[in-house]
C-alpha cells in the first residue's frame, strides 16, 4: 500500500497531476478541488495514495488530506460506486459538505452530479450514514442535545424513504418533525410517512 508521495509538482492537468520523484514522474487521478489546493507547479508537494488494482490496470488516485481519501474509501463502498464515480463526487463537494449532506439525509447535492441518480444518491445516504456519524461533523454544524436525536431520526427515515424511489421533497414533507424528548422510533416515522402518502 502506498501512503503518500512526495516531490516536484510536474504538472497538473483537469483530473490529474503528475509529480516527480527521483527521476520517476508518476500520473495521479485527482478532484478538482484537490488541484486546486496544490501548491505552483515547481514547488514540492505531498499527495495521499489510494491505489487502485484491477486485471488490467492499476491507477493512482491523490488527495490532498487524509480526510479526502477517507471519503473516497467510504464511497467506493456504496454498491454501485467505483473510483471514477467517487472522484466525480468530490470534484463536486467537499468533504464536509458531503458529510452535511449523508448526516442531514439531503439528497439535492448529490443528484445534481453527473452519474449521481436518485437511486445512486439514497444508497449513498443510507449505506453512509452510520459510517460517517456526526462525530465526524464540525461542531458547529451539529445539533445539540434533545435536537440531535430528533434530527438523526427524521434523517434516518428521510434516507429510507429515499432507498425506497420517494423524492426528497415527499419524504421531507410526509415524515413529521420530531420534538425533543419525543420517544418515537425511525420504524414509526417511516409507517406514519407511508400511510399518508398513501392516502394522497
Amino acid at each position: 500500500m502506498i501512503e503518500f508521495i512526495r516531490g516536484e509538482l510536474y504538472f497538473k492537468g483537469l483530473n490529474y497531476l503528475i509529480v516527480l520523484v527521483g527521476g520517476i514522474a508518476y500520473r495521479i487521478n485527482a478532484s478538482s478541488l484537490t488541484l486546486a489546493k496544490l501548491p505552483a507547479v515547481g514547488e514540492e508537494v505531498t499527495v495521499y495514495i489510494y491505489l487502485h488494482v484491477r486485471e488490467d490496470e492499476l491507477a493512482l488516485f491523490g488527495f490532498f488530506s487524509l480526510e479526502e481519501r477517507e471519503m473516497f474509501n467510504a464511497l467506493m463502498q456504496v454498491s454501485g460506486i467505483g473510483p471514477k464515480l467517487a472522484m466525480a463526487i468530490l470534484s463536486q463537494l467537499s468533504v464536509r459538505e458531503l458529510r452535511q449532506a449523508i448526516l442531514f439525509g439531503d439528497v439535492q447535492p448529490l443528484v445534481s452530479i453527473s452519474g449521481v441518480g436518485k437511486k445512486t444518491a439514497g444508497r449513498i445516504l443510507l449505506e453512509l450514514k452510520d459510517k460517517i456519524g456526526k462525530e465526524a461533523l464540525p461542531e458547529e454544524i451539529v445539533p445539540e442535545s434533545g435536537a440531535a436525536v430528533g434530527t438523526d431520526l427524521r434523517s434516518e427515515a428521510v434516507s429510507a424513504l429515499l432507498a425506497l424511489g420517494y423524492s426528497l421533497s415527499e419524504a421531507q414533507k410526509a415524515i413529521p418533525i420530531v420534538q425533543p424528548g419525543d420517544k418515537t422510533s425511525v420504524e414509526e416515522l417511516i409507517r406514519i410517512a407511508l400511510k399518508k402518502m398513501s392516502k394522497l
